[in-house]
């Protein structure tokens, strides 16, 4: 059983990427990222470098306060377990390692360049599996068009649900939407690997960093079905504004804490505020429409943090079972009890950077990750990599002194798995990665149902089990049948059902649900009787993968632990999501991903550079980020299983996880000491960034300037007025310092012209820009209809509407495209087919009330 203790990870055996050659011929953070995801799990990464080196070398946080800006945190973080070797992406050398590659990752500029030269590599390695991860696509009016961040969270993301109304929308911190991309890549690259090493056919793989956002889980599926039902855009809540329940930062004496209550933890809530008044309020359901509610309850809150520190708070809270965390920044994290009692962190030696801690494993599973080498120096492995091309070795060279040499296998021994030797795996080049794996999904919520709707994508057969006596909240709407009347007071996210009307089995029509619900069965038991238990298991028997992030301790209380699944399917996975993972200090915490993002310090990175965390409106993406490590996950130990025919239980410790996108914040405050403060729509490096009014309601369009060169294109758009030829503007240092005066200009010039005049404008001088699109301009964007992004999709329950579509395209056969899941709708069918049950054995399934399609009440009838 994998414990997550730390020796663990020393690797032992097949690597789940052992074998797997990539070339990384990427820039920025998405294409880094993928290679990371499978260096750091046993592939051998070449990265090749521009003669100047990978730009992240010199740009990211605190580049200008450590002793070498040759070595910045943001190419430390993405770039263990890599070799270098300097070359142009068209060259021979590159070409030569193609040829003998499992998988490219490339960045570079969309069009017919790009898709000619993946056709050249593909040409000469037919198995080759190329991902080309860009802004915009590889086609479609803004596929020339350039993009950061900000850019691609304007246009894709809720960035105008994001801050609050009184100011301009806000970016999230970092580098965090590029991190999703990438991850999207991980997923598309190892479901066509899967492929290539089944068939003998590779892929190429187009990866929209636009597209992976408007399709993420973060709010915005959720807000575009809400205005399709509404014809209302969500903007951003006012300031200081009053809900009936919590949602947001509240102070303690050193800081903050997050907190959110919904419904069903207000016993909780009460038990822990001990207030006498307050259990009155909420004696009676009046409490829901009392416009007082909100005021009061916040009252005793302040009252309760005023004499307590943030991590008081959150271990009290939580001692109770009321979800509360902390709001830490990086260096809170780096001394925090849990993640040092788990050893997350891992201690670098590097011979420039010094001696550093960086974050440790995205998930767990034996023989995963592990530290097999420090970031490398410009070419330094040039002279190995040349040798291995001359003698026709392959990528197996030792790594340098210090580091743990794997063993790779030879071209002609490495796993070549076909549907004789493989469960579920076909030599067919038309099937999908996935057909004839089947899935069992336990998830609640957002992350858990995001990477089982990915799975299904890539045809894996999802069959999700519900109690239909336990309604799961938040999963399928906050409550199980709302009233009408509410909706609007309960807003786009918990009130956003079809036709905005809750009508018939409401937990099949709410947003929420919807937002991950296609191309899944459905099957209802309750798993605390015997009966739903036993039934279970034989579903157990016949499947490939299950998936749970519910408590940590509920399947263990179920009699469904590891040990005892693994008996019952010994060549089954197994992936749970813990928020905090399986042991340590905060294994039992509750929350959502809110919670779990604060205690992360990702949601300390970002805000108002002159206001305070209050101001800071609840976001999600650790929702996208943990489902997609789940994905990703889930296809590296099907891989191995490919090879052991054994399966294994793997850990996403969905904090641990969010703290990869952080990485470079983490590196750095280890290495100087100090944490970043937010600072709003700016960059740490470039500058001018930020947002800027335009004509009309509450319109903005985003502007980055990324380069002494578009400092001057930006000037050549304006018309060259006088200020912008400042010599002291010249170079991104000047500006920095004067970058409020640049920003009163620039808002004055960007407010004469509608958003989409400046984005068109600047594009065409090599200047990034974005409108911040509500959902109404996001469904009708031209760019993405030319890429037929949208497509309808509903059930018997769901007319037809406008979903975001895939998630990544590419040449091999379609992704699946399924109906939105219904309820119980799937019993008999799954029940006989899957686990062979005979008529007798249904009959008593649904005699003993495990078969429903409602949610029922303690007396058995339908809420």
């Amino acid at each position: 059983m994998t414990t997550g203790q730390r020796e663990v990870f020393q690797p032992q055996g097949l690597t789940p990427f052992d074998g797997v050659r990539v070339v990384e011929v990427a820039t920025g953070v998405a294409g880094p990222y993928v290679g990371k995801l499978l260096g750091d799990y046993g592939a051998d990464v070449i990265k090749i470098e521009p003669p100047g080196g990978d730009p992240a070398r010199h740009n990211g946080p605190f580049v200008r306060d450590v002793a070498d800006p040759e070595q910045s945190g943001l190419f430390l973080h993405l770039n263990t377990n890599k070799r270098s070797i300097v070359a142009e992406p068209n060259s021979e050398l590159v070409a030569g390692l193609a040829a003998r590659a499992d998988v490219i990752i490339e960045s570079g500029a969309a069009g017919a360049a790009s898709r000619a030269l993946v056709a050249r590599w593909r040409a000469a390695n037919p198995k080759l599996v190329v991902a080309s991860l860009t802004p915009f696509g590889q086609d479609g009016p803004y596929a020339s068009y350039r993009a950061e961040d900000i850019a691609l969270y304007a246009l894709g993301g809720p960035m105008q649900a994001t801050g609050v109304i009184e100011r301009e929308p806000l970016k999230l911190a970092g580098n965090l939407l590029q991190y999703q991309c990438g991850a999207v890549g991980a997923v598309a690259v190892l479901g066509a690997l899967r492929r290539a090493e089944a068939s003998g056919v590779g892929a190429a793989i187009d990866v929209s960093n636009l597209e992976t956002q408007v399709g993420s889980i973060d709010r915005r599926i959720n807000y575009l079905l809400w205005h399709q039902w509404t014809g209302r855009n969500v903007t951003r809540p006012p300031a200081y504004g009053q809900a009936v329940l919590p949602f947001g930062y509240y102070p303690a004496t050193d800081g903050y804490a997050a907190i959110i209550v919904v419904a069903n933890w207000i016993p909780k809530l009460l038990d822990v505020l001990d207030d006498d008044e307050l259990r009155a309020r909420f004696a009676t359901p009046a409490w829901m429409t009392d416009p007082e509610t909100g005021g009061h309850l916040d009252a005793v809150i302040y009252n309760w943090l005023s004499t307590r520190t943030k991590t008081e708070a959150m271990v009290e809270a939580q001692a109770a079972r009321w979800p509360v965390t902390a709001l830490n920044r990086p260096t809170d994290l780096l001394v925090d009890a849990h993640f040092n009692a788990r050893g997350f962190f891992a201690d670098v030696d590097h011979p420039v950077a010094g001696c550093y801690r960086t974050p440790g494993p995205g998930w767990r599973m034996d023989n995963g990750w592990a530290l097999r080498r420090r970031p490398p120096l410009l070419d330094e492995h040039r002279a190995e990599i040349l040798a291995e091309l001359a003698d026709h070795r392959g990528f197996a060279a030792p790594g340098p002194p210090g580091s743990v040499h794997v063993a790779r296998l030879a071209p002609s021994a490495r796993p070549n798995p076909s549907a004789a030797t493989v469960p579920g795996a076909t030599a067919d080049p038309d099937a999908l990665p996935l057909t004839g794996i089947r899935v069992l999904d336990l998830t609640v919520v957002w992350s858990g149902p995001y990477a089982t709707m990915l799975l299904a994508d890539l045809g894996a057969e999802v069959i999700r089990v519900d109690n239909p006596w336990l309604f799961p909240t938040v999963t399928r709407g906050n409550v199980p049948r709302p009233a009408p009347e509410a909706l609007d007071g309960l807003g786009p996210l918990t009130g956003a059902y079809c036709d905005h009307d809750p009508g018939e089995r409401p937990w099949n029509r709410a947003g929420q649900f919807l937002a991950h619900a296609r191309s899944k069965l459905s099957v209802t038991l309750d798993l605390r009787k015997a009966t739903g238990r036993e039934a279970f298991l034989r579903l157990v028997d016949q499947v490939d993968v299950i998936i749970e992030n519910n408590s940590v301790d509920v399947l263990d209380k179920l009699d469904l632990g590891w040990e005892v699944l693994s008996a019952r399917n010994p060549a089954a996975v197994l992936v749970r999501m813990p928020p905090m993972g399986s042991w340590g200090p905060y294994r039992n915490y509750l929350g959502f991903g809110f919670h779990f993002e604060s205690l992360a310090g990702s949601a300390a990175l970002w805000g108002y550079r002159d206001g305070d965390y209050g101001l800071n409106n609840p976001v999600f993406p650790m929702d996208p980020s943990a489902g997609l490590a789940a994905a990703v996950a889930t296809l590296a130990a099907l891989r191995r299983r490919d090879s052991t025919g054994v399966g294994e239980l793997v850990e996403i410790p969905q904090v641990e996880y969010v703290l990869q996108h952080v990485g470079e914040y983490l590196v750095d405050a280890a290495r100087s000491g100090v944490d970043r403060q937010p600072i709003g729509n700016r960059h740490l490096v470039h500058a001018p960034q930020g947002c800027y009014p335009c004509l009309g309601e509450d319109a903005w369009v985003v502007v980055c300037v990324d380069s002494d060169q578009a400092w001057r294109s930006l000037g050549r758009a304006m018309g060259d007025p006088a200020w912008a030829a400042e010599p002291a503007l010249a170079e991104a240092a000047g500006r920095r310092v004067d970058h409020d005066h640049i920003d009163a200009q620039l808002a004055a010039w960007t407010g004469t012209m509608t958003a989409g005049e400046v984005f068109h404008r600047l594009q065409a001088e090599g200047v990034i820009a974005a409108p911040v699109l509500s959902e109404e301009h996001c469904l009708a964007d031209p760019h993405l209809r030319a890429r037929s992004f949208f497509r309808p999709n509903g059930s018997a329950d769901v007319p037809l509407v406008d979903f975001p579509g895939h998630l990544w395209r590419w040449d091999g056969p379609p992704l699946v495209w399924g109906p939105t899941s219904r309820l119980g709708v799937d019993n008999e069918d799954v029940f006989r087919r899957v686990a062979g049950f005979d008529d007798a054995e249904l009959a008593a399934l649904q005699e003993q009330g495990h078969w429903s399609l409602d949610y029922l009440q303690a007396d058995g009838t339908p809420y």
